[in-house]
């Protein structure tokens, strides 16, 4: 009896202020393959500054993420580079990624290509967002500290990719 080869998935985030976009992203991703690593970005900012700065430190993250039924592996690293050479390091067979990436140029997706690295892209069928999230923890914070009669009239949009109001 032949035995099956177990189908290795990877997924790369930052994963700050894990909510329930994640938790979905996860479970669709491990739904991809059989055993799910999670590359962790300890920080976004560092090549790529058009990106939020983390809230929460790499150690919440890492232990968020190792408390997710959906993970099996997380694997933190640093730079875009890093990224890619966890690509070429590790027996993958499928990449996933969120869908606004399917026509873009991403860090590795040529290696992934010529590489035979299935490119899976998860959808998002809910309205759960890190910057939504951010959003919402200003606008209850500012309106505590209001007087009762006042309420701030901030919205998801008015943030901007770095979390500063627009």
């Amino acid at each position: 009896m032949k035995s099956r080869k177990i189908k290795t998935g990877i997924t790369f985030s930052c994963f700050d202020l894990l909510h329930a976009g994640h938790i979905r992203m996860l479970a669709e991703a491990k739904s991809q393959c059989d055993y799910l690593i999670v590359g962790l970005q300890t920080d976004p900012t560092i090549d790529r500054p058009e990106k939020n700065k983390p809230v929460q430190t790499v150690v919440e993250r890492y232990t968020q993420l190792k408390g997710c039924q959906y993970v099996d592996e997380i694997i933190p690293y640093t730079t875009e580079r890093d990224l890619e050479d966890i690509l070429k390091l590790y027996q993958i067979d499928i990449r996933i990624l969120g869908d606004e990436y399917k026509d873009k140029n991403f860090t590795g997706r040529s290696f992934c290509e010529e590489n035979g690295i299935t490119l899976y892209y998860n959808k998002r069928h809910h309205r759960f967002s890190s910057t939504l999230l951010r959003s919402e923890v200003y606008k209850k914070e500012k309106a505590k500290n209001l007087p009762a009669d006042v309420q701030p009239e901030i919205t998801s949009s008015q943030f901007s990719k770095n979390g500063k109001i627009t």
